[in-house]
Order: structure tokens, then sequence, then C-alpha cells
């Protein structure tokens, strides 16, 4: 039988979130293009093995294609649709859609450390946009259940590709 992007996610509930849209909405419309430059500047610093074939783009369109990327990621977040992203992104990777990258290239340190990095990424932006620590703790955790959950989606994904290869 074959397996769909829609078999991956059993709890959708997981992604219902209180105080991260609000969050991503800041982030979103006052510093995204930092955000995004941080971001580039994280995964440099961790060595994430996808910024090798990365590299052959210029830095600015490494920057602008990220920073629609980000927009999406964000906006979904930001609409509660965060489940639709996640499953344009996997069918995406079931599909070798990616464009500027081949799912070959894509390696399991990738997928552990891009959450990482997004998880340092929204940590960046947090006393900027709250210095109530009630609030900065609820964020934290509502980030950790995202890039955690989507990290398994993630893995999920990518273990059945290379099953089936």
């Amino acid at each position: 039988m074959e397996k769909s992007v829609k078999d991956l996610i059993t709890n959708r509930d997981k992604f219902n979130f209180k105080y991260l849209p609000a969050f991503a909405a800041y982030i979103m419309d006052n510093h995204l293009r930092e955000y995004v430059t941080i971001g580039i500047r994280f995964a440099r610093e961790e060595d994430l093995p996808i910024m090798k074939p990365l590299s052959r783009l210029p830095e600015i369109d490494l920057v602008e294609k990220s920073l629609e990327s980000n927009r999406q990621a964000l906006k979904a977040l930001v609409n509660g649709k965060v489940v639709n992203h996640i499953e344009k992104n996997l069918e995406n990777y079931f599909n070798n859609n990616f464009g500027i990258v081949d799912k070959s290239e894509i390696d399991i340190a990738d997928l552990t450390l891009i959450y990482f990095i997004r998880r340092k990424m929204f940590s960046y932006f947090l006393y900027g946009y709250t210095q109530n620590p009630s609030l900065q703790q609820s964020i934290t955790y509502e980030v950790d259940v995202y890039t955690s959950q989507e990290e398994l989606l993630t893995l999920k994904a990518y273990l059945y590709i290379k099953a089936k290869i």
C-alpha cells in the first residue's frame, strides 16, 4: 500500500497553539529579513549539511528564497493552518519538488539540525517580543511542540522514502 502525507499526520490537535500565532505574527511583520538572516547564520554555525549544495546560490538568492518559505511558514502559524503547510512541505519532499535541492541531497542530520535551528531562531526573537517569563515559557513550550511534531513527521517521511529506494 502506498503511503500518503495524510497518513503521517495522525493527531492534528497537537498543532493548535494559543501563544505561538501572535509571536509568529510579530516576527513576520517586524523581523522577517532578520529572522531569515539569523537562520542562515545559525545553519552555517551548526554546519548544516544541506548548506553545501545551497552554497552554489548567490547569498542574495538564498536570502530571497528563504524569505518566501519562512513567510509561508510563519503565516501558516499565524492563521492556524500549520498542518496544511506541513502537509504541503512533506508532499514536496515525497515528490522531490523543492526546486533548489534534490531530496537525495538531504541527509538525516539536516532533518534534526533544521528543527534545532528553528528553535534557536524563535528563541533569538523571544525576549524582544516579551519579557514576561510566564509568556516566554508558554511560547517556548509551543515552539517545542511544533518543531518536535514536525520533526517526527519529517523523519517518518525520510525513513519511508529511504525504505523505498
